[in-house]
């Protein structure tokens, strides 16, 4: 009789098996920072195109008004939660351009007759208002005001400056460029060439900014394409920030919607320096004499839109005379971002 015997299949050994995971995790090593760089380079294209939808829309408002949107308080510079004059109104370019971005029916909602905190239609918790009432709309999260790198701001927002800290409010990743001029915090900029303005020579670069758009508390001066002297294509318009890293962001505010150039892209906090970046920008988000700034948290730079509505990356090894050159729009210097 003869007996068969079955094959022995041979297995792994133990050696073999722990240099196969050994090759498996050294291939997800390399590929995982590939991943991570795709997906970066997809949330920078969005943001991009956010940027190009905000600068279309504010060609579309100058084709019609021939001047860009107003950024301004009417009746007085009350920055009280509730202003004493109940007659007290401001308004942002960005609410002045929803109508060019698709948004025409929030604009519709808003009554110009009262500002955000004193329209009666409010309700008795802000943070709950009824749908038709300037509350609500203060609180409305547009996507196309969000950058997708931005994963340390929420949709909405407490503590914005001027208002109370309980309310929760809509904020934004895109800031009008307000000029290179500077007079507050550690980059006073009050000098020739870059504090040049319409106005004569000043370091007020809140309301009496060189740039493109402007705070303009009181004041009633829109920007028109004749006044960029130094031309469309070479001067910024707007850019991004960060509103974990700034009180002063929330898009419904004319003081929530404005940036200076005078301070360096992506700077660091000042008002503590524990060395951790990011935690120390958010611990000085009310130090907005050293961040009325532009920032970013895509990797080595920010994204801007220019004059002429193309969108490009801005370095944040940029020199701070170019930069500042770009933000202005009549220094008269030739320059070049890239």
């Amino acid at each position: 009789m003869v007996i068969q015997r079955r094959p022995v299949r041979a297995g792994f050994t133990l050696v073999e098996l722990l240099v196969v995971i050994a090759i498996i995790g050294v291939m997800v090593g390399l590929l995982l920072p590939a991943v991570q760089a795709a997906r970066e380079a997809a949330r920078r294209m969005s943001c991009g195109n956010n940027l190009k939808q905000i600068a279309l829309g504010l060609h579309n408002y100058e084709s019609t008004y021939k001047k860009l949107p107003l950024n301004r308080t009417f009746v007085g510079a009350d920055f009280a939660d509730t202003p004493a004059n109940p007659q007290f109104r401001s308004l942002s370019w960005v609410v002045g351009v929803l109508p060019f971005i698709e948004q025409q029916a929030l604009y519709d909602t808003i009554d110009f007759n009262y500002e955000m905190t004193t329209d009666p239609r409010n309700g008795a918790n802000f943070n709950a208002p009824p749908p038709a009432s300037n509350a609500a709309v203060a609180r409305s999260v547009i996507p196309s005001f969000r950058c997708p790198s931005d994963a340390v701001s929420s949709d909405r927002m407490v503590g914005r400056a001027n208002k109370n800290g309980d309310r929760e409010l809509a904020i934004n990743n895109y800031k009008g460029v307000a000029g290179s001029n500077w007079e507050w915090g550690n980059f006073i900029v009050n000098t020739a060439p870059f504090a040049s303005t319409r106005w004569g020579l000043t370091g007020n670069g809140l309301d009496r900014g060189n740039g493109m758009l402007m705070r303009n508390s009181e004041f009633n001066n829109q920007t028109e394409f004749k006044h960029v002297i130094d031309g469309l294509s070479n001067t910024l318009m707007v850019g991004e920030a960060i509103p974990a890293f700034c009180t002063n962001t929330w898009w419904y505010w004319f003081n929530g919607v404005t940036a200076t150039v005078a301070v360096p892209l992506n700077v660091r906090a000042y008002c503590t320096n524990s060395g951790n970046r990011v935690p120390d920008l958010i611990a000085c988000a009310h130090d907005w004499p050293n961040n009325y700034s532009f920032m970013s948290l895509h990797p080595g730079g920010g994204q801007f839109a220019l004059g002429d509505a193309s969108v490009r990356f801005v370095s944040d090894t940029i020199d701070i005379n170019v930069y500042r050159s770009a933000g202005s729009t009549m220094d008269g210097r030739a320059i070049t971002l890239d």
